[in-house]
């Protein structure tokens, strides 16, 4: 199952559930992926983006991204005009 397989690799990286309702609650930034119509909470410090769709006064965690890179696939979603 998808859910149990991005666990999975969640803790590969020490990546909690905790952390990541952390990060959707009190993002360093909150962008809008024009593209997929959804919402990405970053957290700079962590290097970690958390893409997920809302649905009534809940969220659905659609991906989790923890890259060194981070700043770098920011800023190309956003010059593409995906991330806004």
């Amino acid at each position: 199952m998808l859910k149990d397989k991005l666990r999975k690799e969640m803790r590969k990286f020490g990546i909690t559930l905790k952390k990541v309702k952390e990060i959707v609650n009190k993002p360093d930034e909150v962008l809008f992926d024009a593209w997929m119509n959804r919402f990405v909470a970053v957290r700079w410090s962590k290097r970690l983006a958390v893409v997920y769709e809302r649905a009534n006064h809940d969220f659905v965690v659609v991906t989790v991204i923890y890259s060194t890179r981070l700043k770098d696939i920011v800023d190309g979603r956003r010059r593409a005009g995906r991330w806004i």
